[in-house]
């Protein structure tokens, strides 16, 4: 019991947090001079989109007009800080018929969308007024972050991603809305999109699933219920709907005679927290046959909130096997000690989630 009560305290001091800011007031914007307008068109950002039939990974550009770069000063705290504009979401997504926060349609009526496909539109003046310390709120705007000129005019290209669910009827189409929880009716736009999910030129191909591990017990639960979260995956990296992240085989130097060697595999997976409090990347995972015994080592964060943007390869665990094959199912793992970055601290020299590899 004492062990779960340490895996825990990284997320139960995020959650503490994220429950403060439920208590937070919101206040509508003064309308501005001229009606927030928008126009969507096909990737060339010239030809009006209408009718024509997107795919997922295809990309499409919103214009918008007339959008007050001071209005949006209510909403939560985090990441924008109270008085400060905070700025317009323009999602592609699906969305419920009674969606629009004035309303008071509950955020599930806007859970068909991704952040990936989600801009942030925000004046640069605001966005420097963001805090960059203790936590740099500042670097998770900036990750989507499109400027809104001074004129209330933006231009931002998104791309097409289906949503992992939506609320019933829902239909799809780009909308607008005021972002962390302000309220501005005059924002809150939509444009009709013919999304096809039939794959198209654009689609992504699904990785090979070479490398599986969910890194700790209940770990994806984790971070996506308590801390509010996700985990995703890009770049050779997925996230199954069991948790587990998976890897592709990226090469393979092991030497047959003594079962020595690394195997190499492709991807980063990123989890992260409401508002981004914390945001680790796992990236790139080798399986190490040593004489020593067999080690899981990883791209991993050097801070806790740095995401990608500043790595260190370390070993995360040590397997409870030898070379001898090209196909292992679930391995027994135990984390190495101390992990990092400092959030993963409690995990440390704990069971991890066996590994499912092969080469």
């Amino acid at each position: 019991m004492a062990t779960r009560t340490r895996v825990l305290a990284p997320a139960a001091l995020v959650g503490a947090l994220l429950g403060a800011l439920t208590l937070a007031p919101t206040a509508a914007a003064d309308p501005a001079a001229a009606a927030p307008r928008i126009e969507v068109f096909a990737a060339d950002g010239a030809t009006p989109l209408g009718d024509t039939a997107v795919h997922e990974g295809d990309r499409i550009v919103v214009r918008g007009n007339g959008f007050d770069p001071n209005a949006n000063t209510g909403g939560l705290p985090v990441p924008v800080p109270p008085g400060v504009p905070h700025g317009t979401f323009v999602a592609f997504g699906a969305f419920a018929p009674q969606w629009r926060p004035s309303e008071d349609a509950p955020a599930g009526a806007r859970v068909g969308q991704q952040r990936s496909a989600t801009a942030w539109v925000m004046s640069e003046d605001a966005l420097n007024r963001v805090p960059d310390a203790p936590f740099d709120f500042r670097r998770t705007i900036r990750q989507q972050w499109v400027p809104l000129a001074g004129d209330g005019s933006f231009t931002a290209t998104l791309t097409v991603k289906k949503p992992t669910k939506a609320a019933d009827g829902a239909a799809y189409g780009v909308y607008t809305y005021a972002a962390a929880d302000a309220v501005n009716a005059a924002e809150e736009l939509a444009v009709p999109v013919n999304f096809d999910p039939a794959p198209g030129p654009n689609a992504p191909v699904p990785p090979a699933q070479d490398l599986l591990w969910a890194f700790a017990p209940g770990y994806t639960d984790l971070v996506r219920n308590t801390t509010q979260g996700s985990v995703v995956g890009s770049d050779g990296a997925t996230v199954r709907g069991d948790g587990r992240l998976t890897f592709e085989l990226d090469s393979a130097d092991v030497d047959p005679a003594t079962g020595l060697g690394t195997v190499r595999y492709r991807g980063t997976a990123v989890s992260f927290t409401r508002f981004h409090l914390a945001e680790i990347a796992l990236a790139d995972p080798w399986v190490e046959f040593t004489p020593e015994g067999t080690f899981l080592s990883a791209e991993t964060s050097d801070g806790n909130m740095v995401g990608t943007d500043e790595t260190s390869r370390i070993r995360f665990a040590q397997l409870d096997t030898r070379a001898g094959s090209r196909e292992f199912t679930d391995v027994p793992a135990r984390f190495s000690a101390p992990l990092a970055p400092s959030i993963l601290l409690p995990y440390s020299g704990q069971q991890a989630a066996p590994v499912t590899f092969r080469y």
